[in-house]
């Protein structure tokens, strides 16, 4: 059996230490492309390739390559192993990444493809062949040699016509040395040793075969014959293009009237046909039939596989592969895979994860259940922008979404928790004919104590009945909002929810679920609120360039003809899109709330107003225009990295920091105490994205959560709740400690990787008995020693010993080794 290099798997743990303090999550649900290792699973998805390690059948987990790990691209089209070990990632407009024992290597246009957009890549012997939207790429390694180098380039031009036409959809090779490319122009054929005989290559289109043309064939071949897919039709033949004709199956052999998704004749001539539209705009498969496959046995014998039947989830099958065992793999797109073997079903692999790659709002529940949302402003799907909701509690994910539970549309735009803890879901509206069926508007309120949902749109209130799943007609007299079009949700100081209703104002809800009242901004025109927030002492509204920016100057519920609106001076404000807002108290300045919008990060501290940048740290706004107000000092980290991008979320964490993320350049921080910026982006962190798309925090993990349109990631900022109550095993990493090589060495306790509650301390001893410091519990509830002692001087080489003495009165003791 084969078995996956031992120098990759180096790779792959080499990159997963990289870095402690953050943590990354990606959808690798959806399967482009699957291919078998042994009993291994390699997969290329929209967030990623992963390896699913599998050993006497077990589950041992995954292991990911992403853009973070040096990948060109998340989005994988075609996964590959050559016979020299190394791990060929096709990507969607990115070239192809290869996994090496020497790294991440990048093979593109400019050093050997026609073109960036992959469609599959097979390895043949010492020969890998890449097609591409352009042509075929064949490329070897030399020994010696650690980069592949390219043998030759095939189109249609300089094949004679051959090669029918060079956009590829899909690639197959036979056992008998036939390469087959297929295009929506026909199907080309050639022996790969005649490759640069211009005379040896061949085709059928429609003038010669029964073949239709204008469709892209998905193409599948054993030992003896070749299988491809059009529209709703399978076609098949002998492996040996001069052997008889063509076999056709339709649906008046047993196929569905559906168009096809992918297919796979095997080793014991079974052919295996899936179903699902395709459709790259929105990168998603569109299906109406029940029925996920049908098998067509070599006798004539039919059996359909159906959603939610034969052990099978509802998800399109969207790749298939055979191993020489004989055992089966079927990707979804957004189940995970399947493994078959012998026909039957042996389990679905569908991993736990956030069920989308784009974040766009993110809310941590009083429970510390993090729940994040997938949606967009539009009443159609979008690519990676309409899946419902994600809940993260602990280390396990659950989905919510149309197909699985009653909320209410897959297109949510944002999320807010109310003073019960209920979970407020808002989406854009619906226009029948256009919006997907099953999707409504409004409201899902989510009551996660009793699993109770409650559906509020402009009409009142109707109930879930989990027993007959539908809902119940309106509550007479229950809480209404203004419209259904929902741009953002928000609790204030008061425990009242405020609903932005694009297109007609705001509705206030209490929290007994009663209409307080409605309002609108002025001089907004068509009112498209995208952003509420409540300082305590103000309301900010932001919409989407209608008005910009406005202020309700006081701490009662705003009223649409009331005398404390306020309108920011700067006219960046006055039409742009309000990201987020947050007020801080300063150590210098007094309160101060700070601005993202899509014309930069702007404050105002109740008089004036304040913009900062790139080139100038701060400016002024005097007499209708921007003055330099502070500079940077020369060696200063300057916002942003001195990238000049657009502000797209911020927030304020408990320690008093700004954390500003952007459209171009990754994540600032922001400290007042320093007044400094610290900058994260993709060169010097784990980043997903250049692009933040949402923020949140939670204090029980001392998580910062970071959303961009390829996943999330995490990183460690401090905690603010400690749920530990003992002592259990404390160790100190690294052990032994460099201290000019680690910086620190960190003295934790396991596995809560947290101290108990209350004031704790850890004594440092050298091996006579002497202390030489005591440490204080910091933000992330653990101590970190840089091996000096109390007077700041550096300790020597040798055995040092630690004892931690917790409030509780629990004790811990271990050993240091410090290397100079």
């Amino acid at each position: 059996m084969k078995r996956f290099p031992t120098l990759i798997l180096v790779l792959i743990i080499g990159g997963m230490l990289h870095s402690a303090m953050w943590n990354t999550y990606t959808n690798t649900s959806h399967i482009y492309d699957v291919k078998f290792l042994g009993y291994d699973v390699l997969a290329g998805t929209w967030g990623g390739a992963f390896l699913n390690i599998h050993t006497d059948g077990l589950n041992m987990g995954n292991s990911i390559w992403l853009t973070k790990d040096g990948l060109s691209a998340n989005d994988i089209r075609s996964v590959e192993v050559s016979s020299t070990g190394t791990i060929w990632l096709g990507t969607s407009t990115e070239g192809v990444s290869i996994v090496s024992s020497n790294g991440i290597q990048i093979v593109n246009d400019t050093n050997g493809l026609p073109s960036n957009k992959i469609r599959q890549i097979i390895s043949k012997g010492d020969l890998i062949y890449v097609a591409t939207d352009m042509g075929l790429s064949v490329f070897n390694y030399l020994s010696g040699v650690a980069f592949p180098l390219l043998l030759h380039q095939y189109n249609n031009q300089n094949t004679s016509g051959g090669l029918v036409a060079n956009d590829i959809a899909d690639m197959s090779f036979t056992t008998s040395g036939y390469l087959y490319l297929s295009t929506i122009s026909g199907l080309s054929y050639v022996h790969q040793d005649s490759l640069d005989i211009d005379e040896a290559w061949r085709k059928w289109t429609s003038a010669n075969s029964p073949l239709p043309t204008g469709v892209a064939y998905r193409l599948s071949a054993n030992n003896e014959h070749l299988a491809l897919s059009t529209i709703n039709r399978v076609f098949k033949r002998k492996v040996d293009p001069f052997d008889g004709g063509w076999t056709v199956y339709d649906i008046n052999d047993g196929i569905v009237n559906h168009q096809i998704s992918n297919l796979l004749l095997d080793r014991q001539e079974r052919l295996w046909i899936a179903y699902g539209a395709w459709n790259e705009d929105q990168l998603r498969y569109d299906s109406n039939t029940d029925t996920l496959i049908t098998r067509i046995d070599s006798d004539g014998q039919i059996k359909h596989y159906s959603k939610n039947l034969d052990g099978m989830g509802r998800a399109v099958i969207s790749s298939m592969t055979q191993e020489e065992n004989g055992l089966m793999c079927f990707g979804t797109w957004g189940d995970g895979y399947y493994f078959f073997y012998d026909a039957d079903t042996l389990y679905l692999n569908s991993n736990n994860e956030i069920a989308f790659p784009k974040v766009v709002d993110i809310k941590t529940d009083a429970n510390h259940k993090t729940w994040f949302s997938n949606g967009n402003i539009g009443v159609t799907p979008v690519r990676k922008s309409t899946l419902g909701v994600s809940m993260l509690s602990g280390n396990t994910w659950t989905t919510y979404n149309t197909g699985n539970s009653p909320l209410h549309s897959d297109n949510i735009l944002s999320i807010a928790i109310d003073s019960h803890n209920r979970k407020w879901f808002g989406t854009w509206d619906v226009i029948p004919g256009i919006s997907p069926t099953q999707w409504k508007n409004g409201v899902s309120i989510y009551d996660d104590r009793d699993d109770t949902w409650k559906y509020l749109n402009n009409l009142g209130v109707a109930n879930w009945d989990a027993t007959s799943g539908s809902w119940s007609s309106v509550v007479p007299g229950s809480m209404t909002i203004l419209a259904n079009t929902i741009g953002a949700i928000t609790l204030d100081k008061q425990g009242n929810m405020l609903v932005g209703c694009s297109g007609r104002g705001v509705s206030v809800i209490n929290s007994q679920d009663q209409n307080v009242s409605n309002f609108t901004i002025p001089n907004s025109s068509r009112q498209s609120i995208l952003y509420l927030y409540h300082s305590g002492s103000q309301y900010f509204i932001g919409t989407n360039n209608d008005r910009g920016l406005v202020i309700w100057n006081h701490d009662s519920i705003p009223q649409t003809d009331g005398d404390h609106w306020l309108l920011p001076s700067p006219q960046e404000l006055n039409n742009c899109i309000v990201y987020g807002i947050v007020t801080i108290d300063t150590p210098y300045e007094g309160k101060q709330h700070w601005i993202a919008a899509s014309t930069g990060l702007f404050m105002w501290n109740e008089s004036d107003w304040f913009k900062y940048d790139t080139t100038i740290k701060r400016s002024i706004y005097r007499n209708d225009q921007w003055e330099n107000e502070t500079l940077y000092y020369v060696d200063e980290n300057r916002l942003f990295g001195s990238v000049r991008t657009t502000p797209t979320a911020i927030l304020l964490d408990p320690f008093n920091r700004i954390w500003i993320g952007s459209l171009e350049n990754g994540l600032s921080k922001y400290d007042p105490q320093t007044e400094r910026f610290t900058n994260y982006f993709m060169a010097n962190s784990p980043l997903l994205s250049a692009y933040v798309t949402s923020l949140g925090y939670d204090g029980k993990s001392g998580n910062l959560l970071i959303g961009t349109p390829d996943g999330l990631n995490t990183l460690q900022i401090g905690k603010t709740i400690i749920t530990t109550t003992k002592l259990n095993t404390v160790k100190a990493f690294p052990n032994p400690f460099r201290p000019d090589q680690d910086g620190i060495t960190q003295i934790v306790n396991l596995p809560e990787k947290s101290m108990p509650f209350g004031k704790n301390y850890c004594r440092i001893y050298d091996a006579a008995g002497a202390l030489v410091i005591e440490l204080k519990q910091n933000e992330f509830a653990r101590f970190d020693w840089d091996g000096n002692n109390k007077a700041g001087a550096k300790c020597s080489s040798g055995v040092y010993f630690f004892v931690v003495l917790a409030e509780n009165g629990d004790v811990k003791r271990g050993k240091i080794a410090l290397i100079r």
